[in-house]
Order: C-alpha cells, then sequence, then structure tokens
C-alpha cells in the first residue's frame, strides 16, 4: 500500500527493513502518527498493511482528552529517542490502553 494511503492506527503486515537489512519496524506494530513521519524521512514508499479487522485505524476519541494523555506520556518518554521504532511502539502502547482505561 503506498504511504499517502496509510492510517495511524493500520497494523503492519511486515516488517520494515533499512536498505541495508536493519529492522526499523517488527510486523504487528500498530501505526502512529511518529511512524508516518519516520518512514518519509527513510524513503519508504510502499508499506504492507494487515488485511483483518484489527487494521482499522483507531476509533476517534474526544480530542482533548487524547492531548492530554499524549502530553503526560510525552513527560514520560521525555528522556527516550522518539525516533527508535521500539520507543515508538511503546509509545503507541501506552496510548492505546490510557485510551481504553478512560
Amino acid at each position: 500500500m503506498q504511504l499517502d494511503q496509510i492510517a495511524v492506527g493500520m497494523r503492519l503486515a511486515r516488517d520494515i527493513h533499512d536498505p541495508h537489512g536493519c529492522l526499523l519496524v517488527r510486523a504487528g506494530v500498530l501505526i502512529t502518527d511518529r511512524h508516518l513521519k519516520a518512514f518519509k524521512s527513510w524513503g519508504i514508499q510502499d508499506i504492507a498493511i494487515a488485511s483483518d479487522e484489527t487494521s482499522t485505524p483507531i476509533p476517534s476519541r474526544d480530542p482533548a482528552v487524547v492531548m492530554e494523555l499524549r502530553e503526560l506520556l510525552d513527560a514520560q518518554f521525555s528522556l527516550s529517542n522518539p525516533d527508535h521504532p521500539a520507543v515508538q511502539a511503546l509509545y503507541q502502547i501506552c496510548l492505546e490502553r490510557a485510551l481504553c482505561n478512560r
């Protein structure tokens, strides 16, 4: 699927590697806005998206709640590298769980 057709909340079907074969993002990860920005900067054009029902974007939430949770998570992740795929995945997991607990 072309990068411009990818939405936040879709699930990767296959690992993404750099041109040297180094793993960038594992299959099964839910795509975040940070992933999309990183994919663009890495020059990645096509991405395999899982076709099951879990690949649909996360339902929209109250933007004020999402912003509040992002501010809390940004403070908790302030010493982490936001461009690292593992940190991005953990951030997304934390955000999803926090939204589910609201």
